[in-house]
């Protein structure tokens, strides 16, 4: 996992930042690895509808995927330590994932979300200032909390979104 001084001090004053090749995936992140981490950790996978004739251009989403894979936790115990969040028992590690290509709605989070890409091409746009990150395989784009954006993806993707509500101490 690669930060530079830059990029620590634009996260630590919670500025939007985009670090290439942040991490190298220590698994091919595919939608066979999806299918095998569903069926061997019997975890629940959501839909959020796009379109109800078309559920595969749906975006879906496995929620806390950080307690029953270690590869996550690894991510999420980093930044803990690295920018001192004060654990909130809603902080995790969610996967995002969508089989073609589709435009997410416009959104505010509450918590601040560093994604990292694991598979496909995704651009994220920030909407206040119209500026688009293209996230690909290992890239890092951190979003405090209350910055709308949206997420626009060009190719079937796979994201870790790691994600803090409480403070940093």
């Amino acid at each position: 996992m690669l930060l530079n001084k830059e990029n620590l001090e634009r996260i630590k004053d919670k500025k939007i930042t985009f670090v290439k090749g942040f991490t190298s995936p220590t698994t091919e992140y595919d939608f066979n690895t999806i299918s095998k981490l569903t069926d061997d950790y019997s975890l629940v996978v959501n839909n959020k509808p796009m379109d109800l004739m078309s559920p595969f251009k749906s975006i879906w989403q496995m929620k806390n995927i950080h307690m029953d894979k270690t590869y996550f936790f690894t991510f999420m115990d980093f930044f803990y330590k690295t920018f001192k969040y004060v654990p909130d028992i809603k902080d995790g590690v969610d996967l995002f994932f969508s089989f073609v290509t589709n435009v997410g709605a416009s959104h505010v989070d509450t918590e601040d979300v560093f994604l990292i890409s694991l598979h496909g091409i995704s651009t994220y746009r920030i909407i206040e200032t119209s500026q688009d990150y293209k996230l690909e395989s290992g890239d890092l784009l951190f979003i405090p909390k209350g910055v709308r954006h949206k997420a626009i993806s060009t190719t079937p993707r796979i994201i870790a979104s790691v994600g803090y509500y409480g403070g940093r101490s």
